[in-house]
């Protein structure tokens, strides 16, 4: 039954694949799959850590708490897969694999792009599939003269998709050997892991964010920097990428202009009279934003790196909106060290450069 299964999923031609098909056929495919999957993560050398442990790394990682109701789990882009043993979620796990017209709001069809985590073996499987794990060896002439896999006779194979290994032994035995592997074979996952859940914790993950920024000999705009400040999660939050800048501020030097960054994107961000609309964000979203990269910018200034030539879009921002200052004030400044004292610098900086100009638009 295992063979055969297979090979009818490699009979489908439809290019969306499982996707479109028969629920039932979902079902079985996705089963086997996870099983397949899950047995060879053990065989390559997985070895899952017990359940309390397990979702204590995906918090760590992915900011997700599997404790929480199926519902919760979707809108954080995560599923926990449900064996035959559970009626009630394999129904919702079932629909939630069909694609079908529902009413908006609804979530049939998001299984495929949900990250799915399978209790006894503790492991995380974006997608399950039988592709990431089997395959078939051999070829078949078609009536074109092309060759195409021989579905019907040719070996079927069984071999582990290697990022889903090394994702896991990231994820839960934070594995130094893995994140290198991951960095030179499968950085969408990293990307992902940053922009989707802040996973803002490893130097490596932020230092790769940083230096795919590539504009030259400038300094990038706020367009092209926005992504690394703050993002919408996979729930739809706002995260602001904290621990990104707080390696800039460990490691800035002349060379790598991460002051000027923050400055450029500072600028943009906090001039809401010229640039009303920015990368969807509300007026409350930019302020908060503005307001940790406001004190990171005022902790990099204190380094004396590049500040000869910045714009000071920070004092610029608190000197001519009212509200930015009531904003900071009314969140106390957010607790962060110091930063009271950074926020009247810059402003008190910022005055004193428009008064010199002024003074010089005087005597001319």
């Amino acid at each position: 039954m295992e063979e055969q299964l297979i090979r009818d999923y490699y009979e489908i031609d439809d290019p969306e694949g499982i996707i479109v098909q028969p629920n039932d056929m979902q079902e079985k495919c996705t089963d086997l799959a996870v099983r397949l999957i899950c047995q060879e993560l053990i065989r390559s050398g997985f070895k899952p850590l017990p359940s309390q442990e397990a979702y204590k790394r995906v918090y760590q990682i992915f900011g997700v708490d599997l404790n929480q109701h199926s519902k919760e789990l979707i809108q954080d882009g995560f599923w926990k897969y449900a064996d035959k043993g559970n009626s009630k979620e394999r129904s919702i796990q079932k629909n939630i694999m069909a694609l079908k017209a529902v009413p908006d709001g609804q979530t049939f069809g998001i299984f495929w792009d949900l990250q799915t985590f399978v209790p006894q073996y503790n492991c995380v499987i974006l997608s399950p599939s039988l592709d990431q794990v089997v395959t078939i060896k051999g070829t078949v002439k078609g009536a074109d003269g092309e060759e195409y896999m021989d579905t019907e006779k040719g070996k079927i194979v069984y071999s582990l998709d290697k990022s889903i290994f090394y994702r896991n032994q990231f994820i839960f035995h934070d594995s130094k050997a893995a994140l290198t592997w991951l960095m030179n074979n499968d950085r969408d996952f990293l990307r992902e892991l940053f922009l989707k859940y802040g996973y803002d914790k490893s130097d490596v993950i932020n230092k790769m964010m940083l230096d795919e920024i590539k504009v030259g000999n400038r300094i990038p705009m706020a367009d092209e920097t926005k992504a690394l400040f703050a993002s919408r999660g996979a729930n739809g939050k706002l995260l602001i990428h904290r621990g990104l800048m707080e390696y800039m501020l460990k490691h800035v030097n002349e060379e790598n202009e991460y002051f000027l960054m923050l400055d450029q994107y500072v600028s943009t961000l906090l001039d809401l009279r010229n640039y009303p609309e920015f990368d969807g964000l509300t007026k409350e979203e930019r302020y908060r934003i503005g307001a940790y990269v406001g004190y990171y910018y005022g902790l990099l200034f204190d380094k004396g790196i590049g500040t000869s030539i910045d714009i000071n879009g920070f004092g610029h921002g608190l000197c001519y909106d009212e509200d930015l200052r009531d904003y900071l004030k009314r969140n106390k400044y957010f607790h962060l060290p110091g930063f009271e004292d950074i926020a009247g610098k810059h402003y008190r900086r910022y005055r004193m450069d428009v008064d010199i100009e002024m003074e010089k638009m005087r005597d001319e």
